[in-house]
């Protein structure tokens, strides 16, 4: 929302939510895999290198697991030269089919993904163009919907997907959703409505 609006209210939010983890005894608890880039939002924001520090501890710590893949490879792109983007490909090449879950895992790795190393990069825009395919041809869970939905707008806003022939389909998708669908959905809905934000000022 803070890229969407430029409002500094949504910028000190997720600043203030990570000091206050950072009382805990274990600053990773009660933050999800997914949200860990919160951290690399708070060193651009502010250069302070106390997360810099708290990266590099959830680097070491954390496996990898699809949920953590956009913030690994956030990582691999700004510190280590994009060394495992192979491995990191790697992780959705070997799906058969994705879930809306892992569709927003994909689209959010895509968006940490440097363009230069082109193989990769291209390799998962085509996984994720041929997922939104057979989810559009079939009978996706009514609990997936709305992350399918907000996947597809973000892969409008980032060049994976072309607004005119699937923002539609995404907003589809979206109002396919049942109402309040799993403990995401607050989070989801501020995403969702960043993502719509910004396809409108790219239109205008």
């Amino acid at each position: 929302m803070y890229e969407a609006t430029g409002e500094r209210a949504y910028r000190d939010h997720v600043i203030t939510c990570l000091n206050r983890l950072e009382a805990f005894r274990d600053p990773a608890e009660g933050l999800p895999a997914e949200d860990y880039l919160a951290y690399f939002f708070a060193l651009n924001q502010t250069g302070d290198e106390k997360y810099r520090q708290r990266i590099e501890s959830l680097i070491a710590e954390s496996g990898w697991t699809l949920e953590s893949l956009p913030f690994v490879t956030a990582y691999e792109t700004e510190y280590k030269r994009k060394e495992h983007y192979n491995e990191i490909a790697a992780f959705f090449r070997e799906k058969d089919e994705f879930t809306g879950k892992e569709l927003v895992a994909l689209i959010e790795t895509i968006d940490q993904m440097s363009e230069e190393i082109y193989e990769y990069y291209r390799e998962l825009k085509d996984l994720f163009k041929a997922a939104v395919r057979e989810k559009a041809g079939g009978m996706p869970a009514p609990s997936e919907t709305a992350e399918i939905g907000y996947a597809i707008l973000k892969a409008c806003n980032t060049g994976v997907l072309q607004p005119e022939k699937y923002r539609e389909s995404g907003e589809r998708f979206w109002m396919a959703a049942p109402e309040n669908p799993g403990d995401s959905w607050e989070g989801l809905q501020e995403m969702y409505k960043a993502q719509r934000i910004i396809l409108k000022k790219q239109e205008a």
